[in-house]
């Protein structure tokens, strides 16, 4: 039989917390059996935000990343005029990592549960640490 792996992207938030040496978030990382992806959303906000780009680079360079795309577009415009039309709003940022994890069917692993919790009904997968 063969085993199943998840998939699991890593927010933001995360990555910051690994680039801080949280020890907390590491060893949350750590008990995963898992590949571990991060969208090309996270690397604009990672990198915008750095202090030095060798480190922030090591700490991308074994995670798969994965891109916007048109498909992973058409989920984010769905999503949001889902939302609008409830009087609700997403940052885009969130919004496009929220749908690039739909599209490619990865779980998110995030410490913003209250913005990416309200993609839960559109099939986005929240991890639990």
């Amino acid at each position: 039989m063969e085993k199943v792996v998840r998939k699991i992207c890593l927010d933001t938030d995360v990555l910051i917390n690994m680039a801080r040496d949280d020890s907390r978030t590491k060893e949350a990382i750590e008990a995963f059996d898992a590949d571990f992806y991060t969208t090309t959303v996270n690397v604009f906000e990672l990198w915008q935000g750095h202090r030095n780009g060798e480190e922030t680079m090591e700490l991308l360079e074994p995670l798969i990343k994965v891109g916007f795309d048109e498909k992973s577009a058409f989920t984010a415009g769905d999503i949001q005029r889902n939302l609008f039309n409830k009087g609700d709003v997403l940052d885009f940022r969130d919004l496009f990592i929220g749908a690039v994890c739909i599209r490619h069917d990865l779980e998110l692993l995030t410490f913003n549960l209250k913005h990416f919790g309200r993609l839960k009904r559109f099939g986005l997968k929240l991890v639990r640490t």
